[in-house]
C-alpha cells in the first residue's frame, strides 16, 4: 500500500501551516503593540521635586517638609517618601507610608532629615517596607521613582567652598608678603648698620691713617729738597715717595667707596669681579672671563656686597690654592632668582677640608655664614684632580631692587612689588 499523502491532503497541510503562521504574526504584534502602549506610558510618567529638605545624617526627631508633583498619574495612585539614613526608610513614620497626590498633581508630606530623598508612584495595592537597604525597582506595583540629594547647607554649598579656597590662597599671599615686609626691613636695618658702621671706618682712616701718610710725605718732600741734587738718597727717596702719592691716592678712593651708599648699578658686580685677577697681580698667565646671563638688573647693596664677597673668596682660593689653568665666572639674572657660579679646572678640594674646613681658614665657613645671613643657597662642589664649582642662588624677590627695576609698574604689578616700599622709601629719602 502507498503510504504518499494525495494533493488534498498536501494542500490541507499548508492551508494549516500559513494559519498557524497568521496567528503567530497576529500574536507578536499584539504583544509588540501592548509592550510599546506600556512604554510609552510608563515614559510619559514623571516625579518631579520643588522642595527639598536639608543634607543630614538623619535619625534626628527633626521633621521637614518635601514636596514636589507628578505628571503623567492616575488619580488612584500615590507617592511613597524615603529618606536615606545609612538604610532607606518609609516616610514619614511605618504606619503613615502613603503620601496623597492632589487634584493639581502635586503632593507634600513632612520627612525626617536623610543624606538623600526617593519618591516612588506605586499602586494602590502596593505595600512598602518599612526600611530597606535597597530601593524597590520600577514593578510590581512601583510605576515610577525619583532620588534626589538633599540640600546643602551654606557650607557644604560650592560657592563656599570656593570661597574658602579663595580666603586660604588669600592669607597664604597674605603671610607671604608679610614674610618679604619683614625681609626687607631686616635687610633695610642692616644696610644702615653697616652703612654707619662704613662710615665711621671712612672717618677713621680719613682722619688717622690717611693724614698721617700724608703729613710723611710731606716731611719726606721737605727732607728731600734739602738733599743734594746728585745724593743717591734722593733718588730713593722719590720713589718713596711716589709710591706713597699712590697709596694715598687709592686710599682716598677706598674712603670714597666707604662713604658711598652705593657703588653704582647691577653692573658694578661683573666689573668688580672682573678686577680681582688684576688685584692679585699674579705672575701666572690663566684663563679668565665673566659671562652675564639674562638682563642685567639692579640689585639690593646689602645683597650686591655679601654676594661679591662670596664671589671675591672663590676666585682668590681658585686664583692662589687651585693651579687652574682656566677659571669661569657667570652672573645669571632670571626673573625667580640670581645666581653666581665660581667654576675651576683645578686640583680640586679634599673631602675633608670640603666638610670641615681648613684649620686656621674660614673661606668657606665665612661664604656659608654670607649666604645664610641673606636668604641664599650655597653649594660647593669639588672632587680631587677635577675642579671645584661655587655656585650662590638668591631669590628673585629678596635679591632684585624692585623700585629701580620697575619705576612704573601699573596696578596689578604695584599690588605684587609693594613689598620693596620700605627699602624704597629709605633709599629715596637717601637720595
Amino acid at each position: 500500500m502507498s503510504t504518499r499523502p494525495t494533493s488534498l491532503q498536501l494542500e490541507n497541510f499548508r492551508s494549516g501551516d500559513r494559519t498557524w503562521k497568521s496567528v503567530l504574526l497576529v500574536v507578536c504584534f499584539c504583544v509588540l503593540l501592548s509592550s510599546c502602549s506600556s512604554r510609552q506610558t510608563s515614559a510619559g510618567i514623571r516625579i518631579e521635586f520643588t522642595r527639598v529638605p536639608l543634607i543630614d545624617a538623619g535619625g534626628t526627631p527633626r521633621l521637614d517638609t518635601i514636596e514636589g508633583r507628578v505628571i503623567g498619574a492616575r488619580p488612584e495612585q500615590q507617592i511613597v517618601l524615603f529618606a536615606r539614613s545609612g538604610a532607606w526608610y518609609v516616610q514619614p513614620f511605618a504606619d503613615q507610608q502613603f503620601t496623597r497626590i492632589q487634584p493639581d498633581s502635586t503632593w507634600s508630606n513632612s520627612t525626617h532629615l536623610g543624606t538623600e530623598y526617593a519618591a516612588l508612584l506605586v499602586e494602590p495595592e502596593y505595600r512598602p517596607p518599612a526600611a530597606t537597604y535597597e530601593l524597590p525597582n520600577v514593578g510590581a506595583g512601583v510605576v515610577a521613582a525619583a532620588v534626589v540629594p538633599g540640600t546643602p547647607r551654606f557650607w557644604q554649598t560650592w560657592w563656599f567652598q570656593f570661597l574658602c579656597v579663595l580666603g586660604v590662597l588669600a592669607a597664604i599671599l597674605v603671610l607671604y608678603r608679610l614674610r618679604l615686609r619683614e625681609l626687607t626691613r631686616q635687610l633695610n636695618v642692616r644696610f644702615e648698620e653697616r652703612l654707619s658702621e662704613r662710615t665711621r671706618i671712612a672717618q677713621d682712616l680719613h682722619d688717622t691713617l690717611l693724614q698721617g701718610f700724608v703729613s710723611a710725605s710731606m716731611q719726606l718732600h721737605v727732607a728731600a729738597d734739602h738733599l743734594p741734587a746728585d745724593s743717591p738718597a734722593r733718588v730713593q727717596l722719590s720713589r718713596v715717595l711716589e709710591l706713597m702719592g699712590q697709596v694715598i691716592d687709592e686710599g682716598r678712593n677706598a674712603v670714597r667707596d666707604l662713604r658711598s651708599s652705593t657703588n653704582g648699578g647691577s653692573v658694578d658686580l661683573e666689573q668688580a669681579l672682573s678686577r680681582i685677577e688684576q688685584e692679585l697681580a699674579l705672575d701666572e698667565r690663566i684663563g679668565f672671563r665673566v659671562i652675564v646671563e639674562g638682563q642685567a638688573r639692579p640689585l639690593h647693596p646689602i645683597i650686591r656686597d655679601e654676594v661679591y664677597r662670596i664671589g671675591r673668596e672663590a676666585l682668590v682660593n681658585a686664583f692662589r690654592h687651585s693651579g687652574a689653568s682656566n677659571i669661569e665666572v657667570e652672573i645669571e639674572y632670571a626673573p625667580k632668582h640670581l645666581r653666581l657660579l665660581v667654576r675651576d679646572n683645578g686640583c680640586g678640594i679634599d673631602p675633608k677640608v670640603l666638610r670641615s674646613g681648613r684649620e686656621g681658614h674660614w673661606g668657606l665657613s665665612g661664604m656659608r655664614e654670607r649666604a645664610e645671613e641673606i636668604g641664599a643657597k650655597l653649594k660647593v662642589w669639588s672632587r680631587d684632580g677635577a675642579g671645584t664649582e661655587v655656585e650662590v642662588s638668591i631669590p628673585g624677590n629678596t635679591a632684585f631692587d624692585f623700585y629701580t627695576s620697575h619705576p612704573k609698574p601699573g596696578w596689578f604689578g604695584r599690588l605684587f612689588l609693594r613689598k620693596a616700599d620700605g627699602l624704597g622709601s629709605e633709599r629715596e629719602r637717601k637720595e
